[in-house]
């Protein structure tokens, strides 16, 4: 599988860049001193299947945007983290003891413990205008790919079962200029609206499992996707 030399060099850097690693990365004064590039045999990522690799390649971009755009969002960074060393069959636990951890990890390789679910984006009141713009970028990209009959049956399928969502017409997401009219949403409503945004993605990911990559790509705000990292 043709895994592309950026993909393993930002793997070996969240390697080299573990408290567990860190210490021992490049310092030649240190009896345990090992080079970064020496982490390289310790990653392999020639067993990802096709799946596997889309995912990497969607959190390593989702821990860019993260990193650039957010980067106080600790927990999520470590989240993603975590969730990349759990996908390429690394367990390395963040603890006190860091040659202990270190020694365990060349020692050998087992399976990753559960981690728990991260939180939901946290929102504050905003409006339904703003949604409306997330709606719309999300339509655009995925009828590019998928069609607009299929992208319009699958936001009906997904909606969630609350009443005050069948005023939203979905036809209406396909059209960029129309902007409906503007409301102060409370954080349930917008936590909802996250929730149908995420349903609609996860299912289109049944068929285009490149989705999240493309959303990112076209600017859809990375909070929005923080829950599909699971």
């Amino acid at each position: 599988m043709n895994i592309s030399p950026v993909t393993r060099y930002y793997v070996r850097r969240l390697l080299a860049e573990h408290p567990a690693i860190q210490p021992y990365v490049s310092r030649d004064t240190h009896p345990l001193s090992i080079e970064e590039e020496y982490l390289e045999r310790y990653i392999n990522l020639d067993h990802l299947t096709y799946p596997q690799l889309n995912q990497l390649e969607f959190l390593i971009e989702l821990h860019q945007k993260i990193k650039v755009n957010e980067p106080h969002q600790t927990h999520q960074l470590q989240h993603i983290e975590q969730k990349i060393f759990d996908l390429i069959g690394i367990k390395l636990p963040v603890s006190h003891n860091a040659l202990a951890d270190l020694m365990s990890f060349f020692s050998q390789l087992v399976e990753p413990k559960e981690v728990p679910a991260s939180p939901s984006f946290s929102h504050e009141a905003t409006t339904l205008s703003e949604y409306y713009q997330y709606f719309q970028k999300i339509t655009e990209v995925s009828t590019r790919y998928l069609g607009k009959m299929i992208v319009t049956n699958y936001w009906l399928l997904t909606r969630p079962h609350e009443s005050w969502l069948t005023k939203i017409q979905v036809e209406q997401f396909h059209n960029p200029n129309f902007k409906p009219q503007d409301q102060l949403l409370t954080n349930h409503e917008a936590e909802t609206l996250q929730q149908w945004i995420h349903n609609f993605i996860q299912h289109c990911c049944r068929v285009l499992p490149t989705l999240p990559r493309l959303l990112l790509a076209a600017g859809v705000p990375s909070p929005l996707l923080y829950d599909l990292v699971r």
